[in-house]
């Protein structure tokens, strides 16, 4: 049975272009492309960088924040409310430690941390804005209407759900990801941070993938 015309070109065309991506693969390698780091804690996205979609929210002081408020910086973003009992205040903490650690190795430089309620109906930009100051006074702290927030966590898989207490009224516990989330400056997603977190590995992790990213 003799093989179509067609078929033959195709796979020519296709050889010749495996062959093309494995020569351009084998210089960039050759030429010293930079390897992608070995982190301790976090789960790198690197060339996969994640785009965010497009959001609109408002700070603690009740202005506009939306995706060009994360251009350029190097954002460690952590959703959250102000009346979590434990893992928020825990989190906040460990990352004003962190940022303050990366400093010492020259990382701090466009580097901001991004508190984002879940918890709209109580954390209005006054709460918001006593709650986040107390941990570092840089610290942001943003919310937004159920919509608007369900749509932003939603595409970074981050889980949230309000566990009401029968008859406490605004007395009740929100369940949330305990995950921070590191924006590049270009406002993609490049990596995770599983809890439990520790302000030191943060800081490690946070300087090999500035690295790499400033190489690539």
């Amino acid at each position: 049975m003799s093989i179509p015309k067609k078929s033959i070109v195709f796979a020519g065309v296709a050889l010749l272009a495996l062959v093309i991506g494995l020569g351009a693969g084998w210089v960039k390698e050759r030429m010293g492309a930079p390897r992608p780091p070995h982190l301790e804690a976090a789960t790198a996205l690197l060339d996969q960088a994640r785009p965010l979609p497009a959001f609109s929210l408002i700070d603690e002081q009740g202005e506009p924040f939306d995706n060009a408020r994360l251009k350029g910086h190097w954002s460690f973003v952590f959703f959250g409310y102000t009346h979590c009992p434990d893992i928020c205040p825990s989190t906040l903490s460990t990352l004003d430690t962190a940022l303050r650690t990366a400093a010492t190795h020259g990382d701090a430089d466009r580097a901001q941390v991004v508190f984002v309620s879940v918890d709209p109906r109580r954390d209005n930009p006054a709460t918001l804005k006593d709650y986040v100051k107390f941990f570092n006074p840089e610290f942001t702290g943003v919310t937004g209407n159920e919509q608007a927030l369900g749509k932003l966590t939603r595409s970074l898989g981050v889980i949230h759900m309000t566990l009401p207490r029968p008859g406490d009224g605004n007395n009740y516990l929100v369940d949330h990801s305990a995950s921070v989330l590191l924006i590049g400056p270009q406002g993609r997603l490049v990596a995770l941070f599983g809890a439990p977190h520790r302000a030191k590995v943060l800081a490690s992790d946070f300087h090999k993938l500035r690295g790499y990213y400033d190489r690539s």
